[in-house]
């Protein structure tokens, strides 16, 4: 009978240091992962957080949501930013590039139609 409780707090105590260390999820928009900076009170916690954020942005591809995050970083957060003028950077380059593949891809099709 003892047994159960103690495996319980065992396994709450796992489940917690499990979702600790799995850090803060990416949030839905750049929007909401503001919004939630804005209650960071320390600059340095509220500059990571919204920098992971960027970066999770970039790596699933949504470019101008990291754009977002990075300029809002750098115009109240953090101005001298390296690695948030680096994601920006990064993040214009490959914004461009997505929207010239679509131009390009656009042109192809039209230029195809009723042929």
């Amino acid at each position: 009978m003892r047994k159960i409780p103690v495996l319980l707090l065992v396994l709450s105590l796992v489940f917690g240091v499990s979702m600790i260390s799995c850090g803060p999820k990416r949030a839905n928009s750049s929007k909401d992962a503001i919004t939630i900076a804005k209650a960071i009170e320390n600059v340095k916690e509220k500059s990571d957080y919204l920098v992971s954020q960027a970066n999770a942005f970039y790596n699933s591809k949504e470019f101008q949501q990291a754009i977002d995050i990075s300029q809002y970083v750098l115009r109240y957060v953090d101005k001298n930013s390296q690695e948030t003028k680096n994601i920006l950077e990064k993040a214009k380059e490959a914004l461009a590039k997505q929207l010239q593949e679509i131009a390009a891809d656009a042109k192809k099709k039209i230029s195809g139609f009723g042929k």
